[in-house]
């Protein structure tokens, strides 16, 4: 399967080892995690762990990944994460949406953009049933994106996790196929 896809402005292309320097270079960008699962790089083997692990987990169909190219440039990452197909008996052929652009790019349309299309990717060529994704309740810029895509909200999570020493409220969201 062909994971590269192109929009308007954007190419998405599956993460490489050839990528790690550059992605080092956003990644360690400590204004950029202000709301990620993650804290800034510190080293670039920290980016190639990263890399090493974005890469098993596309061939294990666990998550895809895509680092979102802006001319000759990586300006982020979008995923499908957290890929689940079934569980006993039950079919869920689900996954959550995640995302980020550096913030020199941010504001700009770029994870909408890149979302729109890894949306349709998903649904069409993974033919996956729902897609959910969450953002923390101060992160307005998320929330606008979620509603820019047409997610609809499902719960309001309590204390979803903690970061810097304070507890976040997560705003999760599902978009389900039959239902668009």
């Amino acid at each position: 399967m062909n994971y590269t896809i192109k929009t308007e402005r954007l190419t998405l292309k599956k993460p490489r080892t050839n990528d790690v320097e550059e992605l080092f270079t956003l990644m360690s960008d400590s204004k950029l995690t202000r709301f990620l699962a993650w804290e800034s790089h510190n080293s670039s083997e920290t980016t190639q762990e990263l890399v090493t692990n974005l890469i098993s987990s596309q061939e294990q169909h666990k998550g895809y990944h895509w680092c979102i190219w802006l001319e000759n440039k990586i300006i982020g990452l979008v995923s499908l994460i957290d890929v689940k197909r079934k569980i006993r008996s039950w079919t869920l052929d689900r996954a959550e949406l995640s995302y980020w652009i550096d913030s020199n790019n941010q504001g700009k349309g770029f994870a909408t953009e890149a979302s729109k299309a890894v949306l349709d990717f998903g649904l069409t060529q993974l033919n996956l049933h729902k897609i959910i994704i969450a953002h923390a309740l101060e992160n307005k810029e998320s929330e606008s994106i979620c509603k820019k895509l047409g997610f609809k909200q499902y719960a309001h999570e309590h204390d979803a996790f903690k970061k810097n020493n304070r507890w976040h409220d997560l705003i999760w969201y599902e978009l389900i196929k039959d239902r668009l």
